[in-house]
């Protein structure tokens, strides 16, 4: 991938061109024209959460338009690749620059492997005896106090900034979370969303940081 955005930045006509999958970042800038790596990973988790807000509507790529510069995003190997260039460059000069490498890239040959069907032994039925038949209930699950949620934001609000509030909604939105209602293991389950949303914002290392200190918080509620 690194290799696509390099040739692509070697054009006269590009400005610079970014991919990201997940928390994988990747991008080029030509000597003339450069982006803070923040703000290309601000760019990334806004297209990400806009994408996510589409819903089922399927899509090759789309164009972003500014006062001076374009972006033109195409859907690529599970990631989005992102290309910027002046508003006097056409869009099919763009577009035909990105079909003719991307059709120069080999595909990735994977080797399926047979696997070996293992023998079946037959079954031994066997009768319990009343004795042994135990009834086991299920163990009821804690509910979190409703103020955790605010200690929760207040966390991501040191590592995302303002970021923060739309990140914690989308996921308490997605993940249906009631925070009257909030059970440990649902709580568990939002912190590791919020780590692999934040990730492409703030980097793998500061999500894992966030979401530690995030688990510091209900470490007694275990």
């Amino acid at each position: 991938m690194k290799e696509l955005l390099q040739k692509l930045s070697k054009n006269d006509l590009v400005l610079g061109s970014f991919f990201f999958k997940e928390s994988e970042n990747f991008f080029s800038f030509t000597e003339k024209y450069s982006v803070p790596e923040l703000r290309i990973r601000r760019v990334a988790l806004v297209l990400t959460q806009t994408i996510d807000t589409l819903g089922g509507i399927v899509f090759d790529r789309f164009l972003l338009e500014g006062e001076d510069k374009r972006i033109s995003i195409y859907k690529f190997d599970d990631g989005y690749c992102g290309i910027i260039f002046q508003n006097n460059v056409p869009f099919s000069s763009i577009e035909s620059l990105y079909q003719e490498l991307i059709s120069k890239i080999p595909p990735v040959e994977v080797e399926v492997k047979e696997k070996p069907v293992p023998k079946v032994p037959e079954k031994e039925v066997r009768r319990i005896p009343e004795k042994e038949v135990r009834v086991i209930t299920e163990k009821e699950e804690t509910i979190l106090a409703p103020s955790i949620f605010e200690d929760i934001k207040e966390i991501l609000a040191q590592y995302l900034g303002d970021f923060s509030d739309t990140i914690f909604e989308n996921q308490m939105s997605d993940m249906k979370i009631n925070p009257e209602f909030a059970t440990f293991s649902k709580v568990q389950k939002l912190f590791f969303s919020l780590q692999k949303a934040s990730a492409m914002l703030i980097g793998p290392s500061h999500a894992r940081e966030m979401v530690d200190k995030l688990f510091s918080l209900i470490k007694s509620e275990e």
